[in-house]
């Protein structure tokens, strides 16, 4: 199986998840700031560290499967990033995933608190663009 490193891009945050070595389970690892390339600095060390197959990014398509306003950041943000790693990079639509993120927090947590939960926001977003992808792609 492939190891994979998941990416939820966000404005101001970016999210990272990874699955283990079999490449079955999937954990967030957390969220860093976009700022003075703090997350490409992240996501580069991860890399190093993990070795993935390839890079999972989140594409935040609309409800028709249109690329939204918000798709050109991150197309932005990866070809910067692909400047600084040679692990490829594919896009898949992540659609809703932050609303199922605040699910899977209340699930946890007992409750989604935006105050207190918004770094792991991202991380679990990150985490369910992994767990979709890996559901439309088994065997």
């Amino acid at each position: 199986m492939a190891v994979i490193l998941g990416i939820d891009v966000g404005k101001v945050r970016v999210g990272l998840a990874a699955t283990d070595a079999t490449g079955l389970l999937v954990s967030p690892i957390g969220t860093f700031l976009r700022s003075q390339g703090r997350a490409e600095d992240a996501i580069k060390r991860e890399v190093q560290a993990r070795n993935p197959d390839f890079l999972l990014v989140g594409m935040p398509l609309t409800a028709e499967g249109n690329k939204s306003e918000q798709c050109a950041d991150v197309e932005s943000f990866c070809r910067r990033l692909g400047k600084r790693i040679s692990t490829p990079i594919k896009y898949v639509d992540e659609h809703l995933t932050s609303e199922a993120a605040k699910e899977r927090i209340s699930l946890v947590k007992g409750s989604y608190v935006p105050a207190r939960d918004r770094e792991l926001l991202d991380a679990y977003a990150a985490v369910i663009i992994i767990e979709d992808y890996l559901n439309l792609n088994r065997k």
